[in-house]
């Protein structure tokens, strides 16, 4: 009887502890159902930082300039001083690559292949939000707290180590992605020009 009473507390506690862990988990997925919805809404958007990128024979680092435009991601990079710039623009169809006054354009269905490296470009736009691709199956996700902190799509895994508070936006401010020996690393400062 004794150990029936003793015990009695120590279960309404655990009891008590599990239920409230419950409306926590409901109200994060609620929190991320919203942040979601309010992300796909955004037509417009800029975000400024620095990228790194290392595969299994090479390591690049660039300043970063994205502005994004409906489906138009227009995309700078440059080392420093602006040495080396490079502007890629792509409409999720094509993709033109100019630097150093010479410019290519590639179908984005191929441009891997034909530029010797395989990133996800139509996916690109929505991970650096904090988002999965829409279009294409989510393999894995982890989400805490109402934010996207992994997700695992075309084989490749994005992980969102930090978020910031950008107007009434919470967006990614460090990340990277993954897939074998290629990863890159992104670095975001500034995150502004939001339209819906």
């Amino acid at each position: 009887m004794r150990w029936a009473f003793r015990a009695g507390p120590l279960c309404f506690w655990l009891i008590l502890a599990s239920c409230a862990e419950l409306p926590k988990q409901a109200e994060a997925e609620m929190d991320w159902r919203d942040r979601s919805a309010q992300l796909a809404t955004l037509s417009q958007w800029s975000a400024s930082g620095k990228l790194a990128i290392r595969t299994e024979s090479q390591s690049e680092s660039a300043n970063l300039k994205w502005t994004q435009a409906n489906n138009i991601s227009r995309i700078h990079l440059s080392g420093p001083m602006g040495v080396g710039a490079t502007a890629i623009e792509s409409d999720r169809q094509q993709l033109q690559i100019s630097r150093n006054g010479e410019t290519r354009r590639y179908d984005i269905a191929t441009a891997g292949a034909d530029m010797g490296w395989d990133l996800p470009l139509q996916a690109l736009p929505y991970w650096i939000l904090g988002l999965p691709s829409p279009q294409d199956p989510i393999q894995d996700e982890l989400i805490e707290n109402g934010l996207l902190r992994q997700v695992k799509q075309l084989g490749w895994t994005v992980t969102y180590e930090s978020y910031g508070h950008f107007d009434q936006y919470t967006l990614p401010t460090r990340m990277k992605i993954e897939r074998g020996d290629t990863r890159a690393r992104l670095i975001i400062r500034n995150w502004t020009d939001f339209s819906s």
